[in-house]
């Protein structure tokens, strides 16, 4: 005999149709069952419904006294195209199938049973809403894929040194988020800092550039999106056209369509923004969560590169006028010995320092260092200037021609009226002996500070 739901009916000798309906009427699912109707050539065309439970008549909102009798096309609105072929499989060609699929009308997955029942044309659907462990699969699939976008960002973040493990860490959340770009701004007294990035070669052009950054202030228009949180998704940038025409027709327009911000944080100090630009929309991770964390990651990361770079700093400049230091002044010493560079040297000394300190006190002495400094970094430049002691000072400017020196030294002497200044100036065509130069530079200047206190005794006298 037929199958009835895959078991041989012969084993159910003592049970009619009506039976085994009455047995099926009190599944916990969704239940019917079909004939199908086929043209003469054997397609099926449509179902005519023999038997529905109650839940089936629920699902479909249709009561069964309308559904039995009546078929499949001309009773549900709200059918499931992939009926008519798992029909076709369970009645006809006796085989069962399962299928899983959603529906936009319920908003919800469920799963089918179609199954032969009765004899060949015959066929039962067992509907399953699996809605909930279909969520509960997404769900785990969502956070096993976002901890491991957290987890390799920061790998590559602690296994290299800070701008290499940022560029691996950029681009591989750029890559995971199909991202036109990721990047980091630092935010250093309400100015933009370093920036850096990872770009899509392929489609991340015409994005916000440094020149953006100081044209326009975009950290309050972050912060103001932000309101406070430490991540802010905007999906649609239609709204800062209404809050700030200029940024979006100059900036956005044409070239972002979303973003999302991280705060990157040193405590409660906002120290830089995580960015990322259109990103691709409904990807099976969390983005706020994968943001969030791999922003605490940067963040620490670029604590302990600045702290570095600070102690660094410190070690090789003075902290009172920020010119280099005397160890930083050897060390340009030692690396110019030798060089065949063209090189300008000046040596000089505060005159009456200690006159100030002696009558106005150390306060005011501090004062006329850091003003002497300030005038020689203007004219011999910062990077090239160095304070070796207590109101001393030389300038070692390397690969400049004779001329141009001398130009400064006398726009030095020029600008030397506030602070009186001792000055010995020489220049080389070659630095090979750059250490016999400032020790001639220094005679110079004490036979300029002699002839300083010459003249004020003559003053005096």
């Amino acid at each position: 005999m037929s199958d009835v739901f895959g078991v041989r009916t012969d084993e159910y000798a003592d049970y009619n149709a009506n039976d085994i309906l009455h047995m099926i009427k009190d599944l916990p699912d969704a239940c019917c069952v079909f004939k199908v109707l086929t043209d003469p050539f054997g397609t099926v065309r449509d179902m005519q419904f023999l038997f529905v439970n109650e839940k089936y008549a629920s699902l479909v909102g249709k009561p069964t006294a309308e559904l039995i009798g009546s078929t499949y096309y001309k009773t549900v609105s709200n059918r499931d195209e992939d009926w008519i072929r798992l029909s076709y499989q369970a009645a006809l060609m006796r085989q069962s199938v399962i299928n899983r699929t959603y529906n936009t009308n319920y908003n919800k997955w469920f799963e089918f049973w179609a199954v032969p029942v009765y004899k060949k044309g015959f066929c039962a659907f067992i509907i399953h809403d699996v809605t909930a462990e279909k969520r509960k699969e997404e769900t785990r699939e969502i956070i096993t894929n976002s901890n491991n976008i957290i987890i390799e960002c920061a790998k590559v973040l602690s296994a290299n040194d800070f701008k290499k493990g940022i560029k691996s860490a950029l681009k591989k959340l750029g890559t995971e988020l199909k991202a036109d770009r990721v990047y980091i701004v630092e935010c250093k007294d309400g100015s933009a800092g370093e920036i850096y990035e990872w770009i899509n070669v392929h489609s991340g052009r015409g994005l916000p550039s440094r020149k953006d950054f100081d044209k326009y202030d975009f950290f309050t228009m972050w912060n103001r999106q932000l309101d406070g949180n430490n991540v802010v998704v905007i999906d649609d940038i239609s709204y800062i056209q209404k809050r700030n025409q200029e940024v979006y027709d100059d900036v956005l327009s044409g070239n972002i369509n979303r973003y999302c911000i991280a705060t990157l944080n040193d405590k409660k100090d906002i120290i830089g923004y995580l960015m990322v630009d259109n990103f691709v929309l409904n990807l099976d991770i969390n983005l706020r969560e994968v943001m969030e964390s791999v922003a605490i990651f940067v963040s620490e990361e670029l604590r302990n590169y600045n702290l570095a770079k600070e102690m660094t700093y410190m070690s090789s400049h003075d902290a009172l006028t920020d010119l280099g230091n005397r160890s930083s002044f050897n060390s340009t010493i030692n690396m110019l010995e030798g060089m065949d560079v063209h090189v300008g040297i000046c040596f000089m000394d505060i005159n009456g320092l200690k006159e100030v300190n002696d009558n106005e006190g150390h306060e005011a002495g501090d004062k006329l260092i850091i003003e002497a400094a300030n005038t020689i970094a203007s004219v011999f430049k910062k990077k090239y200037c160095y304070r070796i002691g207590g109101d001393e000072f030389v300038a070692i400017v390397p690969q400049i021609d004779k001329e141009h020196f001398e130009e400064l030294v006398e726009k030095f002497r020029k600008k030397n009226k506030k602070v009186s200044m001792a000055m010995g100036a020489l220049w080389h065509e070659n630095a090979e002996a750059v250490e016999e130069m400032v020790s001639n530079a220094d005679k110079l200047m004490y036979s300029d500070k002699a002839r300083f206190h010459t003249a004020n005794n003559d003053r005096r006298q």
